[in-house]
This record gives C-alpha cells, sequence and structure tokens, in this order.
C-alpha cells in the first residue's frame, strides 16, 4: 500500500525538483494535459481511459503513455473532490513503477477511493500523473467524476445506440457524441481503444457525458457452433468434453409440448443422454416431435445454425467465461470485461441474448420452422445470471427479450430475472425483422397491451430495471423505410414516427435499426417528445391474444382487510419519464374535495412501496388481481377514511384521477 506522500525515486530527481513540482501542482489553475518536454528528455503523451462511474470501494484506472524512447515511470494520482480548492495526493494500491517501451504502453493503478473518503453525493476531478527517469511529468486531468450505484446510472439512460457492423472513425465519432448506451459486438473487429474512446463521450476530459458500452454474448445459444454439422462438433474437444450431452428434460413425465410446472429441486444438469456431445447441449427438440434433428445430437436454431445450449450447466458458464474471440470467433465474458487490452476489451457491461431458448413449450409446436422445447431450463437460464452478477457486481446486464420471466400468467414467473439485470430489451416492440409487412397488428396489440403493461410494473419496483425497445425498418418496401430512417420525408415516415412515439408513450427508451442491426441513426432521439407528459394508466388484466384491454385501471384498485392490518392495491401507470413511483392520500371523514389543493385538507400524503400482492403470480381472471399492494399504517380503529392513489413520474409531473375508496378502519 502506498502511504499520502508523494514518493519518487531518489536515483531519478533531486528533492529541488520535488518541492517545484509540488508547488507548481498545487498551485496551478487545473489543466486538461500537460506533455513536458526538453531536448534531453523523452517526448511523452499520456491518456487516462474512462474509469468506471459505478460507485465502489477501488476504482482501477487504465491508461496509456506514449514516448519517444523506453523509459521508467513513476505514477502519482491527484484528486480535488467538489467543494475543495486544491488537489491532494490520493491512495493508490499495488504497483505504480512501470517500465515503459519506446511508443505506446498500456498500464492500469488501483485508487483506494475508500479510503480517500470521496463522498457520493459529490464529484471529483482527477489528475493522474507519470515521472520519467529524467524527472520529467506528464499529467492527464479528468474532471466531474460522478460515482453513483448501478440503479442510479441506469435511470439516467434516456438513448441507445445498438449497432453489429464494422466500425470507422467516423461512426465512433458519432457514437461517442450522440449516445448515452452503446451495445456492440467485438466480432465486428472493434478494437479495445475503440471502445475506450466511445466510452469517453464527447470530451475524454468531461466523466459527465461518459458513454455505456455493452458488449454482446449469446447465453442461450453457442455461437462457436454456428454453421457446424454435428460431425464436425463431435472432432472439436470444445464441443465434447465428458461426452454424456446432449441433455433432455429430466422432469417426471417428459416430454411436456404443451408445458408443465417446473419443481424447485429440479437438476439444472438435465437428464444424459451420453450421445457423445458436452454436456451443456440439448435435444429436446427432437425427443419431442422428432421432426427437426436426430437422437443424442444437439438441436439448432433452424434460423440462426447455431446449437442450442442448458444455461444452467456448470460447464456452459465455465465455457462462457472462457472465450475468446481469436480461437472461438466470439468473445467471452471475461474478455468483453476486462480492462487490460491485452486480455480484454473494457465493456462496462454485457448484452445478454438468446433468452428465448427457455421461452416456453406452448410457444412452439410440431409446425414451428423453428422449435423451442426447453422451457425446463428457466431455473438455470437464472443460475447462469446470478453467477455471472456475481462475478462481476459493478458490470451492467442487458437481457434482450425473455419476457416471459416477467409475466405473473407464466411459471417462468418464478424464475423472474428482476434484481439481476439492470436493462430489459423488448426487440421488434412494434416493428419486427419481416420483409412481408409492416408489422404484425395481433402480435403488437399483444406487446402493447399484455407483455409492456406487465414487464413495466415489474421495472419499477425497487430491484427493477430499464426497458428499452428496439424496431426495425423493413417490411414489404425495406428501401423506403430506410430512406425515411436517414431522413426522407416519404409514405414510410408516420410507420417509423408512431413506432417510436408508442415506444416513448410506456416509457421505454427506443431504437430503430435494419434487419442487419448495422445502422446509426438518431430517429428514435430526433421524433421523441421533448417534454414528458403526466403519467397514464395502464392495465395488467390479461386480454385475449391479439386484443386491447376493455380500459384503464386508474388509481387506487381495492382496499384489502387482514386482520387489523389495512392494504391498499393499484396497477402500474406510463409515462416517459420512468420510473413511476406512487403516493397515497388518505382524509379522514369525509371524501376529497378535488376543487381544491388535497394539501389543504387535513391529508396525509404516504410515499408508497411496490409490495407484491401473494396471488398476483398464476393462471386465471385478473379483474381482481393487481401488481402492487402495501400497507396502510395510522388509521385509529372504527374512523371512517377516504383513499386515493395517483402516479408521479421521474419529472415529478402527477397524474390527476379523482377515484377514492371509503373504509372503515378495523
Amino acid at each position: 500500500m502506498r502511504s499520502k506522500s508523494i514518493k519518487i525515486l531518489g536515483s531519478f530527481i533531486t528533492f529541488a525538483v520535488i518541492v517545484v513540482f509540488l508547488i507548481v501542482l498545487n498551485g496551478c489553475e487545473q489543466t486538461q494535459s500537460t506533455d513536458v518536454t526538453s531536448e534531453s528528455s523523452t517526448e511523452a503523451k499520456l491518456e487516462l481511459w474512462p474509469p468506471t462511474r459505478v460507485d465502489a470501494s477501488q476504482i482501477s484506472l487504465t491508461f496509456t503513455y506514449t514516448s519517444s524512447k523506453a523509459t521508467n515511470i513513476l505514477v502519482d494520482l491527484f484528486i480535488k473532490p467538489e467543494g475543495e480548492s486544491d488537489y491532494h495526493i490520493a491512495t493508490l494500491e499495488g504497483n505504480s513503477s512501470f517500465e515503459s517501451k519506446e511508443g505506446e504502453s498500456e498500464f492500469t493503478v488501483s485508487w483506494n477511493k475508500e479510503k480517500d473518503a470521496i463522498k457520493a453525493d459529490r464529484s471529483v476531478e482527477l489528475r493522474l500523473t507519470t515521472t520519467d527517469k529524467d524527472g520529467h511529468t506528464t499529467s492527464f486531468d479528468l474532471n466531474r467524476l460522478h460515482f453513483e450505484p448501478r440503479e442510479a446510472i441506469r435511470n439516467h439512460i434516456q438513448n441507445y445506440l445498438i449497432y453489429y457492423g464494422t466500425w470507422t472513425d467516423s461512426l465512433i465519432d458519432q457514437a461517442r457524441q450522440k449516445y448515452q448506451l452503446v451495445i456492440l459486438d467485438t466480432r465486428s473487429g472493434i478494437l479495445p481503444k475503440q471502445i475506450a474512446e466511445i466510452r469517453a463521450g464527447k470530451d475524454p476530459h468531461d466523466a459527465s457525458d461518459d458513454v455505456l458500452v455493452l458488449g454482446y454474448v449469446s447465453i442461450g445459444e453457442d455461437l462457436r457452433t454456428a454453421g457446424m454439422s454435428v460431425e464436425d462438433m463431435k472432432k472439436d474437444p470444445r464441443f465434447v468434453l465428458d461426452g454424456s450431452g446432449p441433455s433432455t428434460d429430466p422432469r417426471v413425465g417428459a416430454p411436456f409440448p404443451k408445458g408443465s410446472d417446473i419443481p424447485k429441486n429440479l437438476d439444472l444438469k438435465g437428464k444424459p443422454t451420453n450421445g457423445g456431445f458436452a454436456p451443456f447441449y440439448l435435444n429436446d427438440n427432437f425427443v419431442t416431435f422428432g421432426t427437426i434433428g436426430k437422437a443424442g445430437t444437439p438441436d439448432f436454431n433452424t434460423n440462426f445454425k447455431a446449437a442450442f445450449v442448458n444455461p444452467g450447466h456448470p460447464e456452459w458458464f465455465k465455457a462462457l467465461l472462457d472465450m475468446k474471440l481469436q480461437t472461438d470467433k466470439v468473445s467471452g465474458i471475461n474478455e468483453l470485461l476486462s480492462g487490460d487490452s491485452s486480455q480484454g476489451y473494457g465493456c462496462d457491461g454485457l448484452f445478454l441474448d438468446t433468452l428465448d431458448t427457455a421461452a416456453p413449450n406452448s410457444f412452439t409446436n410440431a409446425s414451428s420452422s423453428n422449435q423451442g422445447q426447453f422451457e425446463w431450463v428457466e431455473p438455470g437460464m437464472k443460475q447462469l445470471i446470478e453467477n455471472i452478477r456475481q462475478a462481476y457486481p459493478n458490470q451492467f446486464l442487458l437481457a434482450n427479450r425473455g419476457l416471459f420471466f416477467y409475466n405473473p400468467d407464466l411459471p417462468a414467473y418464478a424464475f423472474t430475472l428482476r434484481g439481476l439485470v439492470d436493462f430489459v430489451l423488448f426487440e421488434s416492440y412494434r416493428l419486427d425483422s419481416s420483409s412481408t409487412q409492416w408489422f404484425n397488428e395481433a402480435t403488437f396489440n399483444d406487446n402493447k397491451y399484455n407483455y409492456a403493461q406487465k414487464v413495466l410494473a415489474e421495472a419499477d419496483r425497487v430491484d427493477g430495471f430499464r426497458v428499452l425497445s428496439l424496431g426495425y425498418a423493413e417490411g414489404p418496401n425495406g428501401d423506403l423505410m430506410k430512406k425515411a430512417l436517414d431522413g426522407e420525408q416519404n409514405e414510410a415516415s408516420n410507420i417509423l414516427t408512431t413506432d417510436v412515439q408508442e415506444a416513448n408513450d410506456l416509457g421505454m427508451v427506443h431504437y430503430i435499426s435494419n434487419a442487419q442491426v448495422a445502422a446509426i441513426d438518431t430517429y428514435a432521439i430526433d421524433h421523441q417528445d421533448g417534454i414528458s407528459k403526466p403519467p397514464t394508466w395502464g392495465s395488467t388484466e390479461t386480454p385475449p391474444f391479439g386484443k386491447p384491454y376493455i380500459k384503464s385501471r386508474e388509481g387506487i384498485q381495492n382496499t384489502n382487510i387482514r386482520g387489523k392490518n389495512v392494504f391498499v392495491q393499484w396497477d402500474v401507470a406510463h409515462s416517459q419519464a420512468r420510473p413511476i413511483s406512487y403516493t397515497l392520500y388518505i382524509k379522514e371523514g369525509q371524501d376529497f374535495d378535488f376543487k381544491q389543493d388535497l394539501k389543504n385538507q387535513g391529508t396525509q400524503i404516504i410515499p408508497l412501496r411496490l409490495g407484491l400482492p401473494s396471488n398476483y403470480a398464476g393462471l386465471g381472471d385478473r379483474i381482481k388481481r393487481y401488481p402492487y399492494e402495501d400497507q396502510v399504517e395510522g388509521l385509529t380503529s372504527r374512523k371512517t377514511y377516504y383513499l386515493l392513489i395517483r402516479a408521479q413520474n421521474a419529472a415529478d409531473q402527477f397524474d390527476n384521477n379523482e377515484r377514492s375508496i371509503k373504509i372503515i378502519a378495523p
């Protein structure tokens, strides 16, 4: 551990240089970067890569040092917390003396932020300095660095980009200047330093505009096998391991083509077939229908040609951690998240794809072109994501689809991913990637009036997540749609504008791409409402497939008296400015006068907790079932009260419903 005094090798510089350096450092105005050179010195440049903004006790600081010759450097960090006028030495732990080569070298130091007592509610300015063996210093300043919990950072996200295409300097410049969150795939050839440039945002010296970058990883399909034959797989030890796979549904009585309950004590490894493949591959599609694939060989996604996997198998987690782009053609978790560019890409988190491998069996049948009979892996999917979260507690996790995990009508709700993921992507919310139609009206209605209501109800809970959505500029005249996406006004423009509006009205952060996910545009940003509107109420009552719900369920819906305790229940509300919170108003003796300010009527005003009613999950009529409840305290027995609930968005706007319920306190 390093002390708070400045330590510089005596053989390199004199005491006088130290004194002058400190005087200059503490007395000067803050600068962006300083490169000190002379005829006898090393010409040097220092660049600090964007550090994490997630609050943690230890902060890794990765930087590049570019010099005209090899040299020894000593690293120091100076900090100036918000409200203070001078920099002071920070606590670096571990190695801070390095041998740099001629040209560019990369190093990492560890800052003990906790020991330096940086307060969570204050930003801090950093000055990283290097001193070479001749005593010459180079520095890099980073301003307005504010550490927050992951939950707070995710809720700041108002726009995003998802792009799997090839990166150029121009596209990197667009990404870092226009978006707050960028999702990318390292198979595009992007380099770690280019990702650092995106993460640095508009100004590399201003941390307040830094961009979150998430790297793509498939967790429900093994993309290493894309396009391979089962014969070729057997020749590669990566796909064989102990040879006990593929596995199948271990539930008694399986297969269950229409679905069944999943017991809590399910063996997450599944039932081995001993077909000579790795144990995490699956064979349930063939076992169930016998129309696609073969017995004892892995089932493949017939659209994307990759083998389905059991995400809950420990060997799959090991494989995901260790995959390397160079050898496996896809990056694994460690490679994506490592801050050392010689080993990884330094992403802020992961974009978790192919969760729909765990979809309910009832979603496909024998006639489906791409079958999925793997619902038994739902608890394994949750276990895998729990493992990732434990391994990387400060990184962001985005789950693409897997919407059944948030639907209380389905058994998968018992394995909800709420509390584990930071973002959920509602892919193809309205516009899908089909070339035969603009969108499917029945599917969109089910998305809007069924799934979105339930997903967003989960998103606003205390352990919830931010919901993103994605549309595709395709359809029967894809060229026309793409021209509209690029700004041309034509008959497809209204289709795109409506796509943005439909998502924004519910509070989802939207983006529109093409079928290849290779379009960078600001259409969703340019066409969203500049000013948020007060919340409007929705409904988690399940309508018939493809139909809208009959009406929204605004305000307080039910009171439930259990012994001497009173509970209120209500449904979900929506606004562009999420998350939504709810407030209970209590008035004794007489109903509210809605012509007057509620605060001036002797009203108790209580923020509500988004509790989960015991009857919310499970099949059946939802007419009297709601996503939220909270206990009402402080009521006097046998007195009459009127209760009112109103919704509030993140912009402090309230709805104005006048629905009250009269009760007599037990």
